[in-house]
């Protein structure tokens, strides 16, 4: 995977990730406690933050380091998916912890930039075509403009059978309807008075 210049922001994103599991998620419990699934975080934490939590360890800690050291497309497109949904229910996880006594705290906010970041860095490395891509749909735009001598001579009874306008296509219905109408007002005139 050719992560060119988002090397950077996504190492940031691990580090943040790291932020969020030491650093109090919310209630006083860690990250790292909300992974583990300890007896304190199953009592206070919401399903939202342990999926949150889940995707942010499969999506930011294991496979954006797995693609920062190995450089695979294989952990990069994974990490992508994983990070995406887990941005998404972070926005249930902010709403279903300010609905609570016990707030959001630094943990939890450096965990959603986490998320958010590799979110926006996956992205523009997916979404992003490669030099030998831009190159592979040169080739095949050069080789489709080609064509054999049967293509050639289908393309040439084509531009001789297309009539220039089609008799079918023509909207002359105005026409028409003042012709009837001309018509009509002929054959009044042309009628004897009693």
């Amino acid at each position: 995977m050719d992560l060119r210049n988002q090397v950077i922001p996504l190492t940031i994103a691990v580090a943040f990730y790291l932020a969020w599991l030491i650093l109090p998620h919310s209630a006083g419990i860690h990250g790292f406690e909300i992974i583990t699934f300890s007896a304190e975080a199953r009592e206070k934490m919401s399903i939202a933050e342990f999926i949150f939590a889940i995707l942010a360890t499969f999506g930011v800690g294991i496979c954006t380091t797995l693609t920062l050291i190995t450089r695979r497309a294989l952990f990069g497109l994974v990490g992508w998916m994983l990070v995406t949904v887990g941005l998404a229910y972070s926005l249930f996880m902010v709403w279903m912890r300010g609905s609570r006594a016990d707030g959001a705290e630094i943990g939890l906010w450096c965990g959603i930039i986490a998320v958010a970041i590799a979110t926006v860095s996956f992205s523009l490395v997916a979404l992003r075509r490669s030099p030998e891509q831009i190159e592979a749909a040169e080739n095949a735009r050069q080789a489709a403009s080609q064509l054999d001598t049967v293509g050639q001579a289908q393309m040439d009874i084509r531009r001789e059978a297309a009539p220039e306008v089609n008799p079918l296509l023509v909207d002359d219905r105005r026409e028409r309807a003042a012709r009837r109408h001309r018509g009509n007002q002929a054959n009044r005139n042309q009628r004897p008075e009693a």
